[in-house]
C-alpha cells in the first residue's frame, strides 16, 4: 500500500510541475496599459532619405496583434552596427527644458473595428496644440547588418488623436522590448 500511494505522489508531482514557455524569436512585446501585450507578427523596413548615401534613412517597425497595430519609426544608418555595449537611443518629450535634444521619431498604436479606427501618435509634428505631447524612448541594442536583424526596447505614452470623449486620452506601453526582428 505505502508503495502505492509513493508511486502516485510522484506521478502528482511529475504531472503538475509541466511549464509552457512561449518564445518570441522574432517578436515585439510590452505592457499596454500594464497589460502584457504580444504582437503575433512584426516587421521591419528601411525607407532611405539620403539621396547621396542610400545607407542612410528611416527604419519602421511595425508590429500587429488582432485589430491592434504598434509602430516605432526613427533615423538609422544600415551599415552600421549596434552592440549591446554602445546601443542607439531616441527620445521624443523626455526633455522639456531642451526640445531640440528630441530626435526625428515618431511612435504610434492604433485599434480598428467596424470601420472605426482609434489612433494615437506621438512624435515630432503630432499634438502640437495639446498641453501634453507625450513620450517615447526607443533603444536599439543590437544590430547586425549582414544577417539584417534588429533588437532593443521601447515604451511610450501616445495621444489620442480623435475628437471622442469616450475614449481614453492616451495609450501607454512600458518594459516593450522586440527581438530578432529581420529588416526588410
Amino acid at each position: 500500500m505505502k508503495k502505492i500511494v509513493s508511486l502516485l505522489l510522484i506521478l502528482v508531482a511529475f504531472s503538475s510541475c509541466e511549464t509552457d514557455v512561449k518564445f518570441s524569436d522574432p517578436g515585439l512585446q510590452g505592457r499596454k496599459d500594464n497589460l502584457i501585450w504580444r504582437a503575433d507578427l512584426t516587421t521591419a523596413s528601411f525607407t532611405t532619405t539620403d539621396p547621396v548615401d542610400p545607407s542612410i534613412g528611416e527604419l519602421t517597425i511595425t508590429a500587429y496583434k488582432g485589430l491592434e497595430e504598434v509602430t516605432l519609426k526613427m533615423p538609422f544608418v544600415v551599415s552600421a552596427g549596434v552592440m549591446n555595449n554602445n546601443p542607439l537611443e531616441f527620445s521624443y518629450g523626455y526633455d522639456a527644458a531642451h526640445p531640440e535634444n528630441d530626435d526625428d521619431i515618431v511612435v504610434s498604436y492604433s485599434y480598428e473595428d467596424n470601420g472605426v479606427t482609434l489612433e494615437y501618435i506621438t512624435g515630432m509634428g503630432y499634438n502640437v496644440g495639446a498641453q501634453q505631447r507625450g513620450n517615447a524612448q526607443i533603444v536599439i541594442t543590437s544590430y547586425d547588418p549582414v544577417k539584417g536583424t534588429i533588437s532593443g526596447n521601447f515604451k511610450f505614452n501616445a495621444k489620442y488623436q480623435g475628437t471622442s470623449d469616450i475614449v481614453p486620452e492616451n495609450v501607454n506601453f512600458q518594459e516593450g522590448a522586440f527581438y530578432n526582428i529581420q529588416r526588410q
